[in-house]
């Protein structure tokens, strides 16, 4: 991947989080429009969502994450490769970058011997460190359970409150961002926020809807698998993927850009997920 800095500048990192909802339905054609949206976001690394290990014959013993990676040029540095409630199919957030040696740690924020129902998938957290110029980048990332599974949510927040500062301990900047299935009044979301010390960026009355990227498409989905309820044609998106910064105004590291991508590239009425996808540039001072 082409360096982002000339030699002497400052060290700067381009980080994603999509859900590009996984190997779900028409992923063949969807699979080449997520190659072509980060073609041109040129990530450093980005953190995926709703991932999975191959199951059907089509996908050539390749899991999601060697898919994507293969489309990039990025390599998966580590995969949650977790169970879900179908036996057989596996799921969990992976993390692809140019450069393979990075440090990452995982966390299960809630498991179904303690909470009754956590839906489809378990909820983990994927924890990247970077080191820029002597200081040190902690990005988080998770797929909080949909909304409306309020103790597996309860509980999977309170896991966040619990690691993330031991996490962070030590870090110049904390960003925890992903498709954490909270609106911006969520007082699940508020008390995180207050807890561990996060912002929204940008701030929650001025950030943009990140669900679904086209109603239409989310509506011929839910009708061709049988599998959630259609919305309105006209309902406006929401905001359930979030990203959430926790820094030290003194701190060598500064988050510089950030926005959100997923629509240039289209099918029809096909675009390569049913979410925006967040970004963001860390500098180092």
């Amino acid at each position: 991947m082409t360096p982002r800095s000339a030699p002497g500048a400052p060290r700067k990192l381009r980080i994603a989080c999509w859900n590009i909802w996984g190997f779900s339905w028409e992923w063949p054609r969807r699979r080449p429009l997520v190659a072509a949206e980060l073609a041109d976001l040129t990530p450093d690394a980005v953190f995926l969502h709703e991932t999975r290990a191959a199951s059907r014959p089509w996908e050539n013993g390749e899991s999601t994450p060697t898919q994507v990676a293969a489309d990039s040029g990025l390599v998966v540095v580590d995969w949650i490769d977790a169970p879900t409630t179908h036996p057989g199919s596996r799921m969990g957030p992976a993390l692809l970058a140019g450069e393979p040696k990075i440090e990452t740690s995982r966390h299960q924020l809630a498991d179904r011997s303690s909470v009754t129902n956590l839906g489809f998938h378990e909820p983990w957290l994927l924890t990247a460190r970077w080191d820029l110029n002597g200081a040190r980048l902690v990005v988080a990332s998770t797929h909080l359970p949909r909304s409306g599974l309020t103790q597996a949510l309860e509980a999977s927040a309170s896991k966040l409150i619990e690691v993330l500062p031991a996490l962070s301990q030590d870090a110049d900047l904390l960003v925890l961002v992903g498709d954490l299935n909270l609106m911006p009044q969520s007082s699940l979301l508020y008390g995180l926020m207050q807890a561990v010390g996060l912002e929204s960026v940008p701030p929650l009355d001025k950030a943009p809807a990140t669900f679904p990227t086209c109603n239409a498409m989310f509506n011929r989905q839910a009708a061709d698998d049988g599998i959630g309820n259609p919305i309105h044609p006209q309902a406006p998106p929401i905001r359930i993927d979030h990203l959430l910064v926790r820094s030290n105004p003194e701190a060598p590291l500064k988050l510089v850009a950030s926005g959100r991508f997923g629509t240039t590239h289209r099918d029809g009425d096909l675009y390569a997920s049913d979410h925006w996808g967040l970004w963001f540039d860390v500098a180092a001072a």
